[in-house]
């Protein structure tokens, strides 16, 4: 039996398709990393795609049922394959995107780390767990891995396991000199996101010498491994003369996104103030930017709408650059400090009469000279300077 006698064939949801309400039901392929909105009678319909039923106990709704097939979301078997299809019930606002700091150590010094110097601090196994798993059963759908240097952690290995088939896409944040065939073969992932700050001369301004040999290395080890593969650039001084270079290598290597973007002034970087570029200077390089990974504003709100971050401690912060502003302690609750995020409307801010306001929603809350103010970077980006 195939898609043409679906009516007869036990339906099932892709292993990799998961029914998510956040706003509105969702269905999500955490594989493409795509997100399809439905109706409710659409909802109830795949909820009953366990593998138990034939089609034609379902619905008679052939249009719907052949879309499903086609985009891969829905199998056809001949004998039952029974599968658990929960549907994934969010807050609102629905917390999408959770950055899960596991730890602060790391094994470079980059001269424009927005983090404090590194410290002991490392984020306990089960308290990774018990986040992740209220994370995934209140609607959510991108895990950022990050630190410090996440390759550092010393469960991380187990931690991928035991969270493995949950209905989240788990990307591994990472600087790419520790990466390994043998660490490769282990770390079951769903992409992989290297930083990559310019080509030799600029990325070893940032991140030291030597460092870029290693990086293009692991850069490369993820793409043999046929791992979804992502690049992360920050715009400096040194690097200017280096991105066409960079963009005819995001080609060659199959990048599935390229995020380009200015640090913001914090940490490591007020001491190295050389390397700067003005707002002005950098606005044109961000058009280099490529994919949709952007965890923004939406839904006439500001940054982070749908974005939390959870530091080593267990402090859940609206992003890193707000560690001293923590929502409380994760560890007793990540729904709880979630709703507790005051999310800024769009309506709210300086700039709320511009009218490229809906397309650049504002910028980064962080580099914006207060919390109601215009975002440099935006304004030059989008011409209202």
């Amino acid at each position: 039996m195939g898609k043409k006698n679906w009516e007869l064939s036990f339906l099932t949801l892709h292993p990799q398709v998961f029914l998510k309400r956040l706003e509105v039901p969702f269905l999500y392929h955490v594989g493409r990393d795509e997100l399809y909105e439905i109706d409710d009678p659409a909802l109830h319909f795949l909820s009953q795609c366990d593998g138990t039923r034939r089609g034609l106990e379902l619905t008679a709704d052939h249009e719907f049922v052949s879309f499903c097939l086609e985009e891969g979301l829905v199998e056809t078997g001949a004998a039952p394959h029974p599968r658990d299809v929960p549907v994934a019930e969010a807050p609102i606002p629905s917390l999408r995107y959770l950055e899960l700091q596991l730890l602060h150590q790391c094994n470079l010094r980059c001269r424009h780390c927005y983090l404090e110097p590194p410290r002991p601090e490392r984020l306990a196994l089960t308290d990774a767990l018990t986040i992740t798993s209220e994370f995934t059963d209140k609607g959510g759908l991108r895990l950022l891995l990050s630190g410090g240097e996440p390759l550092l952690y010393p469960d991380l290995i187990e931690f991928l396991t035991a969270t493995a088939d949950r209905g989240i896409r788990r990307i591994l944040l990472t600087n790419g000199t520790l990466v390994t065939d043998h660490i490769l073969a282990k770390l079951k992932v769903d992409e992989i996101q290297i930083s990559l700050d310019g080509w030799r001369k600029g990325h070893e301004q940032l991140r030291g010498p030597g460092t870029f040999d290693q990086t293009v290395r692991g850069i490369r080890l993820v793409q043999e491994a046929g791992v979804p593969l992502s690049i992360a650039t920050m715009i400096h001084k040194g690097n200017l003369s280096e991105f066409e270079e960079l963009a005819r290598f995001m080609e060659e290597i199959g990048a599935i996104e390229w995020g380009v973007d200015l640090p913001c002034l914090s940490g490591s970087w007020n001491d190295n103030r050389e390397l700067m570029i003005s707002p002005e200077e950098a606005a044109p390089y961000l058009n280099f930017a490529f994919g949709g990974g952007y965890h923004g504003a939406s839904e006439g709100y500001a940054c982070g709408r749908h974005l939390l971050t959870v530091l080593p401690n267990g402090q859940a912060v609206k992003c890193g650059f707000y560690e001293k502003e923590p929502l409380g302690d994760a560890r007793q609750g990540l729904m709880e400090c979630w709703l507790r995020l005051n999310h800024i409307p769009l309506d709210q801010l300086e700039c709320r009469d511009c009218p490229v306001l809906a397309e650049c929603t504002g910028g980064c809350r962080f580099r914006a000279d207060h919390l109601l103010g215009k975002d440099p970077l935006m304004c030059h980006l989008y011409g209202q300077t």
